[in-house]
Formats: structure tokens, sequence, C-alpha cells
């Protein structure tokens, strides 16, 4: 999601020209470097009633390790739970609470191993067999749970959430991927103090509240985003093959059996090196008085010490491939076909031709769509993505095929037009139109303060905000022979992994009413029916109720998905 709005947003990068007089990033944004080694971006953009504000903490899955992969994803949960005077009735009573619980959960852990140890020999089905179960760790559950129940009623529920929204705010959310963790909000622009003193204070007195129960909440997320998905796992399993050796082999949730082994205390050394000032960037897009926010950064993220130690870099590189990788699998979705290659880093020297390369590939006048969907009609959709990480990227090639086709064959056609790039190059009007494009969107996307920050923090993550001007500027540059080059360079058997899925043959056939979805909105209704699966009869009406009461802010393509749930759920009803 976060990586489709990065690249709508791309292009933002000549943001306000008329308002600001200048066509250059730099001179918009003022950096202010606090003495803890915080960065503070701030950008003065008059208009708007309120002020996009956040921070980007450049850790995400990237930098865990085997053991304690998801640590990143569950910090984006945990980060939400308020401090000391936030979010709690009794703080001093919350926190022997945690300790309790820390106390109890290390004895679990003990007994956990053992299970472990058991299951690795041969008993049992998992570690969590119930049959490996001891009469210790029955007394252990029934004593946590009790401690559990006991910190929830001395919570006050949300109360980080409510206090902005009481304050005007909207928007609060955050989002974590393979290289950074970011957070926002946007709040009337009388409110920036509010802002700051929030904000400083979970970075400043953090409280991993809730931390245990909310593992629970990410095995959930992990369930309905992976298990629960036609082609969850099997996405996994070839992420691993293809970022074999390299820490973008895991998936950003995490592996289920480190989930529930991390503790709090190997959070809060996790926090104590990643969420440290000097490791993290503000920024700050709205109608302010620079001066002022200056003073404000300093007097509240100044009082955050800085980290004791840097963080460690990440040294662990991808493994040489050596041969091409083909996974094959069966799932309950029509058959696919992906195709993808190694690449470079975001923003490296061939990233801007290979993104214009992507442009050139996707959309419904790109040669994908123009190939598969409408000349050989073997595909419903197509995209290509240039996917330039931190460390690393990917440049992958998709096409969703229609019941009638198989992936061999969407392979051997993408792979057709891969080849007829190498060859024969791209023309001046496919070049020109995707740097029309880009321009259009441009004046499309500058007035936002939202969308303004979202490039700012993105581009921190990946590299610094700073080069954003200089990146712009070498998409526009690209020419068609630099396209054809890096088609030829990255863009070969040995350096590519293909991913084929074909229709399970017992699978339940599509209901050809969801032929009129596009993949997003279908993958949105097959999660939902597979949750309300386990849903008993007597409750789907209050299922209903939610979803019609939910349908006046939900954006209009997933109105017509929720309608479509809702009709199943009644004729389930009334059967």
């Amino acid at each position: 999601m976060f990586k489709t709005l990065f690249y709508g947003v791309l292009i933002v990068l000549a943001s306000t020209l008329s308002e600001a007089g200048s066509s250059n990033m730099k001179d918009q944004v003022k950096e202010v470097v606090l003495d803890n080694g915080m960065r503070v971006l701030l950008v003065n953009k008059p208009g708007a009633p309120n002020i996009a504000a956040g921070w980007v903490a450049h850790v995400g899955s990237a930098n865990e390790r085997p053991g304690i992969t998801g640590i990143s994803h569950l910090f984006e949960h945990m980060m939400f739970k308020g401090s000391p005077v936030i979010g709690t009735k009794d703080n001093q009573l919350d926190s022997q609470i945690r300790q309790q619980l820390d106390d109890i959960r290390q004895k679990m852990f003990d007994e956990e191993k053992n299970y472990r140890d058991q299951f690795r020999h041969g008993v049992g089905k998992s570690i969590s067999d119930p049959a490996l179960e001891t009469d210790a760790m029955k007394a252990l559950k029934v004593e946590f749970e009790k401690l559990i129940k006991l910190q929830r009623e001395n919570m006050v529920k949300d109360e980080f959430a409510s206090v902005y929204t009481e304050a005007g705010a909207s928007g609060m959310n955050a989002f974590t991927n393979q290289d950074m963790t970011v957070y926002f909000i946007q709040v009337p622009k009388n409110k920036l103090e509010f802002w700051f003193w929030m904000e400083s204070e979970r970075l400043f007195q953090p409280v991993f509240r809730e931390f245990y129960s909310e593992r629970d909440v990410v095995f959930e997320e992990r369930r309905m985003r992976t298990e629960s998905t036609p082609s969850g796992v099997q996405n996994e399993v070839f992420e691993s093959l293809f970022w074999r050796g390299s820490s973008y082999a895991w998936p950003v949730v995490g592996w289920p059996s480190d989930i529930a082994a991390i503790t709090r205390e190997q959070a809060e050394n996790y926090f104590d090196v990643f969420y440290a000032p000097n490791n993290i960037t503000v920024g700050i897009v709205g109608e302010i008085d620079l001066s002022q926010a200056e003073e404000l950064a300093k007097k509240y993220f100044g009082r955050i010490p800085a980290g004791k130690e840097l963080p460690p870099e990440v040294i662990t590189d991808r493994t040489s491939q050596s041969g091409e990788i083909f996974y094959k699998a069966e799932v309950d979705a029509p058959p696919s076909a992906s195709v993808a290659y190694h690449t470079t880093a975001f923003a490296a020297k061939d990233d801007p031709a290979l993104q214009v390369l992507a442009s050139v590939l996707s959309g419904k006048t790109g040669r994908l769509y123009k190939r598969l969907v409408l000349k050989d009609k073997v595909a419903t959709s197509t995209y290509a993505s240039a996917d330039g990480r931190k460390y690393d990227g990917m440049f992958e090639i998709v096409a969703n095929g229609s019941s009638e086709t198989d992936a061999e064959t969407l392979r051997e056609i993408i792979l057709e037009e891969v080849e007829k790039i190498k060859v024969d190059g791209i023309t001046a009007t496919e070049l020109q139109r995707v740097k029309n494009n880009l321009s259009a969107s441009k004046f499309r996307r500058v007035r936002e303060n939202f969308q303004f920050l979202i490039q700012l923090l993105y581009f921190d993550g990946l590299r610094n905000w700073n080069i954003m001007d200089d990146y712009f500027e070498n998409i526009l540059n690209v020419t068609e022979a630099q396209v054809q080059q890096v088609a030829k360079d990255y863009l070969t058997a040995d350096n590519r992994g293909n991913k084929l899925y074909s229709r399970k043959k017992d699978a339940t056939p599509e209901d050809p009413e969801l032929s009129k979805f596009d993949d997003q909105q279908k993958q949105m209704i097959k999660q939902m029916m597979t949750r309300v699966k386990t849903v008993p009869v007597d409750k789907i009406n209050t299922v209903i109720t939610q979803l019609q009461s939910a349908m006046g802010q939900a954006p209009e393509k997933a109105k017509n998905a929720m309608l479509y749930i809702i009709k199943k759920l009644q004729l389930k009803v009334s059967q």
C-alpha cells in the first residue's frame, strides 16, 4: 500500500512551485539538528488549516535478526500505548503489573524451551501442542490471565488516540516496511506545541503496556494478511528464496515462532538502540512559524537523551543466485505469473532508468496490458514495479491470468516483451508518455501537506531527504538508450526468479459475480469471507449491521466490495 502511495507522490519534488517561488526542494525545507542528533525538517506551507506532522525511525525488518523477526512491526503497535501519564489510571500499579507479567512470562518461556526441545526430538505436532502442556504451564497461564485482566481494568483504552481526536487531530497512523517505520498525523495548526508534547512523550517515556497481548494482535494480523489469503504463505516462500542470505528474506510481520518468543526486555533494548533520537527524523509541513517550531523541537524532543550506542550496520547481502529460480505452487485463485529480477538500491545509478522501464510496462497504455489483456486476452491485470530498497532492489513483472490460461503461458509472454525491449529498446513516444505522466502528477499532488510529509520521511528513510531534487531530475533525464541498457544488464535469466501459481484442482470455482471487481477488491472480499466463516449464524446479523454502519466512510471501491459481502451474509442467514 505504501509503496504505491510513495510512487504516487514520487514526483512531488518540485511542490509549491508558484507558492514558494522555487523549484528546489532544498530551498523549501529547513533542517534543524538537535544536540541529541535528531534531525527536524520544517516546511512552512501556508493555506491549509491542518499541519501534517510525523517522524521516521530508521529501522525496519532488515535491521532484525533470526529470533526477533517482526519486532520492528510489533513496535509500530506498541508506540500507541501511551506513556506514564497517558493510557493508565494508576501508573505505579501499571508498572508493578508489567514487571509481574515479565516474571511470569519468563517462567513460561522456560517451559516452552522444553516444549521446543521435545518437538525437535519428534514429540508433539508443534510447540503449542496441548499434549506437551505441563501442570506448571497451566498454572502460569491462569496467573498470567489474571494479571492481564487487572492491567486492562487499570488502563484507559486507546487514550493516546482519543486525546489526539479531542484536540481535532485526524488520520493518525503508522507503517513499517523493510527499511523504516513511519508515524504520522494531521493536527490543527494551533495545536503544534500539543503535537510536540504528545510525540516526545511517547519517545521520552515509552511504556510497552499490553506487550504480550499485543503480540496476539500481530498474530491475528499475520493470519489475516498471510495465512488467510490465497497465496500469502506461498509468497513468503518465494521471497525467502529470492532474497536468500539477505535480511529481506523474512517477512516484515515476522516468522510466527519469533513473534511468540520476543520478550519485553528484548523490545526495550531494541527501542534504546533504534528509537534513539539520533536514529529519527521528524517532519512538519504546514502553516508554521519556522523559528517557533525550531524552539519547540529543542524544548520537547531535545529533552530525550541520545542513544548510548549507534545502530549496528546491516552487513549481510544476498548470496549470488548462480542460476534461475522457479517456484511453483497451487493456490485457491486464478493462475498468475511473477517474474522478478535483482537490481540495485534506491536512488542508485540505474534506479531512475528502472523506474521508467516499469512505467513503460505498466498501466493500461503500457506494453504488458496491451499484450496480455487486450491482444492475447490471457490476463485480467498486469503491472511492473521497480522496488528500490535501502540495501538492494527488485524489478518485478506480474500478470494475473484468466481462468482459461496457465502460468507458464503468462511467463512466456512476459519474457517475450522483456526481450523486445532488450533488442529494440523503447520508443520516443513511450518515453515521453512516462515523462508527461510524471509532470502531470506533479501538479496534481503538490498541494497536500500530507503527501509532502510522506515523501520527506520516505526519502529520508531510504537515503536522505535532500536527494529528492536530483532524483526527480534524473528520472526526467533518462534516455531511451539507458532504459534499454538496464533491461540488458538486469533482466537476465541468471538474475531471475519465477513465481508461477496455478489454481488448485479441487479449488472452489470463483463466483461469477466477482468478475466485476479488481484484484484488490477480490482480495478484500476473500479475506472478509474467510474471517466471517467462523462467525456463528446467530451473530451474522450483528456483522451485517457493523458493515452497513462502516460503509458511510468507506471509499467507493470498498463500498462495492462491502455490499457484495453483506449480500452473501444475508443469503447465509436466510438459508
